[in-house]
């Protein structure tokens, strides 16, 4: 595949992109991991808005139920694991995108790392994954993350209750929201593998945990990428790591078909973009390219790698759809920008 790129904006140490329906429109959003303004994009010109001036230290964000003028996102969690301070901050319009959002702390969450909104239909959650509970050095991961969730009440103004949902993993570094067997579920990554997390029906309080993968994962991605109508999980595996693989339930059982040599994995998306099936993953260190990888055979499964582009040390991307079809959008700090992809 062969793809054409327009810069979104200048961004020094960007971090973050996504998109989400912002005051009614799909546009885009991307923050850095450095003290900075998160930004918002909006087509079909890209117009940018800064949507807030600080705190900066991004490594999410997520919508809030019902509200398209307001939303959550991580804050203060700063390089490189200086992230004691890190918590939630919601930010709401005060007046559209023409002047900052109105923003406040709303969540004390130390090493907070990934959030996710998820419901059942009556009762929405947030979603909190912290990457550990502290450090003494850099290197330190000898104090276990967990994941928690806080119901979201009609009046955001809290108190938020955080209650603990899955304990005790390591280097959290990856979560998807994706339906499974009809229920909404929060899937999870970690040193100790993948799991996922049932979100409780209405009236109930308790999480149903599950355990796909148990060896070390940094972030996952599910999508059917042979088209049977079943899921396939794209993950990097381990830590910040050297593969991208993807496995296919069969019987029960999670089965690599196939994988990929990556350095520094960082950034991952697999699903439908245009008429092809393929994981997108960026590569932070050695060459420090933004990969694609295109499913050219179903059964047996095979997969042909190309790249996106070079050296631009990706941090994280999406897929989004506009007037000219999918398009990837990707922070990348290698090239010192924000920046969206079309095939060509």
């Amino acid at each position: 595949m062969q793809f054409r790129k327009q810069m979104l904006s200048e961004a020094a140490q960007g971090y973050c992109i996504t998109s989400l329906s912002i005051l009614g429109q799909d546009r885009i959003i991307a923050a850095p991991e450095a003290p900075g303004p998160t930004l918002v994009f909006t087509a079909p010109n890209w117009t940018c808005s800064v949507l807030a001036t600080e705190p900066g230290g991004c490594m999410g964000f997520a919508m809030v139920p019902g509200r398209p003028d307001a939303l959550f996102m991580i804050t203060r969690f700063y390089p490189i694991f200086k992230s004691e301070q890190a918590g939630v901050h919601l930010y709401q319009a005060s007046d559209g995108l023409n002047t900052p959002w109105a923003g406040q702390r709303i969540i004390d969450l130390p090493f907070v790392h990934r959030i996710s909104v998820v419901g059942n239909g009556m009762d929405n959650y947030l979603v909190a994954a912290s990457v550990c509970e502290g450090k003494d050095f850099q290197d330190d991961w000898s104090k276990p993350g967990a994941v928690y969730a806080a119901k979201i009440q009609d009046d955001l103004a809290g108190p938020w209750k955080l209650v603990p949902i899955l304990e005790g993993i390591h280097q959290n570094h990856g979560m998807q929201v994706r339906s499974f067997q009809g229920k909404p579920c929060v899937y999870v990554a970690a040193t100790e593998g993948v799991f996922r997390l049932a979100v409780p029906a209405s009236g109930q309080s308790e999480w149903q945990v599950t355990q796909l993968l148990d060896h070390k994962v940094s972030e996952l991605y599910l999508a059917d990428l042979d088209g049977d109508g079943q899921d396939e999980m794209a993950v990097i595996e381990p830590f910040h790591g050297n593969t991208m693989s993807v496995y296919k339930n069969v019987n029960n059982t999670w089965q690599k078909i196939y994988s990929a040599a990556l350095a520094f994995g960082h950034g991952l998306w697999a699903g439908t973009f245009g008429e092809s099936q393929v994981v997108f993953a960026g590569n932070r260190s050695g060459d420090a390219n933004l990969a694609c990888f295109r499913v050219t055979s179903s059964d047996p499964f095979a997969m042909e790698a190309s790249v996106v582009d070079e050296g631009s040390g990706t941090t994280n991307l999406d897929v989004i759809q506009t007037k000219q079809g999918s398009a990837l959008i990707a922070s990348n700090p290698g090239h010192g920008e924000y920046a969206i992809y079309y095939s060509v």
